[in-house]
C-alpha cells in the first residue's frame, strides 16, 4: 500500500532541501543571523525574570501597531495556520487561493473541512479571480485563505482584492486568513491585514524574513474575541510556549531593522539578476516579485509548456542544483526559485545550469 503523505511539499522539502545540493534555489527563507547581527550581549539571560510571553506580545504590538490582547503566540507560522483552521474551519468549508503554499489546501482535510479553490491570475499581476472566488466561497463558508505576499510568486495582494475578500468574508460570516510570512521583506511595508478588517487574521513568524526558524516563534494577529478562541483551541495543541524562544524573539524584534534592511537589499539585487536572465530568454516568464526571496517561473512557451518536475529533476541530476517543482503549488508547468543566495556569481551559475536544462528540453 502506498504511504499516505498528508503534506507532500513539506515531506519533499525535508527529504531534499537539507543538503546534498551544490547550489539550492529551494531554500525559501534567509540564512540564520550571524553573531554580529544579534544585539549586544547575544541570547537572552535568565528565564525566570518577568513574563516572556507578555514581553513578546508587547514587542509585536509595537512593531505592527496592534493591541497585545489581539495577539496569539504560536510555534511558527505552520502552527499559526493550523490553529486558525482548527479553531474556525473544523468540519466546515474552506475557500483557498491557487496557486498557493500547499498547506493552505492540505489543512482543510486535516480538520475535516471541504475545500474549493479560486485562482490567482498570473496574466493580471496575480490578481484574485473574483468570479471563481464567489463560487468557491458560497454561503456557509467558514474560512477564506490567501497569502500576501503571494507564495509562490512574491507579488503583493492588490489592496482592492483584499477589501473584496474581507467584504465577502463578512457577508459569509467567515474568517479571512492572510498568511504574511514574507511581508517583513516588503520594501514598502503595509499594515497587517488584521488591522484593516475586523474578521481578518494575519499569521506570521520569524522564519522566512528573519532567518530564525529554529526559534519556532510565530503569531496570529486578530480581534481579541478571535484570539480568545485561538487561546482555547491551543489548549489541545501547544498550551505553553518555551520561554527561551519567546525572550530571544522579543530581543530580536527590538533590533531587527538593520538585518531586515540588508536582507531586503540583497533580495532586490538577486531578483533583478533573475529578471535580467529571464528577459534574455524566450522560454521562461515571471512577474518580478514585489517582496520576499522567491519567484514563480513559468517554463516553456504557450504552445510548448515544460514539466516542472522533469526540469527540476534534470537540474539536480546534471548540475546538483535544487529547485522546487511547481506541482507542489498546483502549477505543474512552473518552478519556484528561491534567489536569496549570498553571492551573485553563485546565482549566475545556477541560472546558467537551468538554462542548459531548458535548452536541452526544447530540442
Amino acid at each position: 500500500m502506498a504511504e499516505d503523505v498528508p503534506f507532500p511539499y513539506l515531506r519533499w522539502a525535508k527529504e531534499n532541501l537539507r543538503g546534498g545540493a551544490r547550489i539550492s534555489l529551494g531554500l525559501s527563507g534567509r540564512a540564520p543571523p550571524g553573531p554580529d547581527e544579534w544585539p549586544a550581549g547575544g541570547l537572552p539571560g535568565p528565564l525566570a525574570v518577568g513574563d516572556a510571553a507578555a514581553d513578546l506580545r508587547r514587542a509585536l504590538a509595537a512593531r505592527y501597531e496592534h493591541p497585545p490582547e489581539g495577539i496569539h503566540l504560536t510555534a511558527g507560522a505552520s502552527h499559526a495556520n493550523f490553529l486558525c483552521y482548527l479553531a474556525f474551519a473544523r468540519g466546515g468549508h474552506v475557500a483557498a487561493e491557487t496557486p498557493t503554499y500547499e498547506a493552505l489546501h492540505c489543512l482543510a482535510g486535516a480538520v475535516g473541512a471541504t475545500l474549493a479553490t479560486f485562482r490567482r491570475d498570473p496574466k493580471r499581476d496575480w490578481r484574485v479571480d473574483r468570479a471563481q472566488l464567489e463560487r468557491a466561497a458560497p454561503p456557509g463558508t467558514r474560512l477564506i485563505a490567501v497569502t500576501d505576499p503571494h507564495n509562490p510568486s512574491g507579488v503583493r495582494l492588490d489592496p482592492d482584492d483584499l477589501d473584496h475578500l474581507a467584504a465577502l468574508a463578512e457577508r459569509r460570516g467567515a474568517v479571512l486568513l492572510v498568511d504574511e510570512v514574507y511581508a517583513d521583506l516588503d520594501p514598502a511595508p503595509r499594515p497587517p491585514a488584521a488591522r484593516r478588517h475586523a474578521l481578518t487574521l494575519t499569521t506570521n513568524s520569524l522564519t522566512k524574513a528573519h532567518g530564525l526558524g529554529d526559534l519556532r516563534a510565530g503569531w496570529v494577529l486578530g480581534s481579541p474575541a478571535a484570539v480568545r478562541t485561538l487561546d482555547l483551541t491551543d489548549d489541545w495543541v501547544h498550551p505553553v510556549q518555551p520561554a527561551l524562544s519567546l525572550r530571544a524573539a522579543a530581543q530580536w524584534l527590538a533590533h531587527c531593522e538593520a538585518p531586515l534592511a540588508r536582507t531586503r537589499a540583497l533580495a532586490a539585487e538577486r531578483a533583478a539578476q533573475v529578471d535580467r536572465w529571464i528577459a534574455g530568454r524566450k522560454d521562461v516568464w515571471w512577474r518580478k516579485p514585489d517582496a520576499g526571496l522567491t519567484g514563480f517561473v513559468r517554463l516553456g512557451t504557450a504552445t510548448r509548456p515544460l514539466d516542472g518536475q522533469v526540469v527540476a529533476r534534470r537540474l539536480f541530476e546534471r548540475h546538483q542544483v535544487r529547485a522546487v517543482p511547481g506541482a507542489f503549488f498546483q502549477a505543474p508547468e512552473w518552478l519556484r526559485l528561491s534567489f536569496g543566495l549570498a553571492e551573485a556569481a553563485e546565482l549566475d551559475d545556477a541560472l546558467g545550469c537551468l538554462g542548459e536544462v531548458l535548452d536541452g528540453a526544447g530540442r
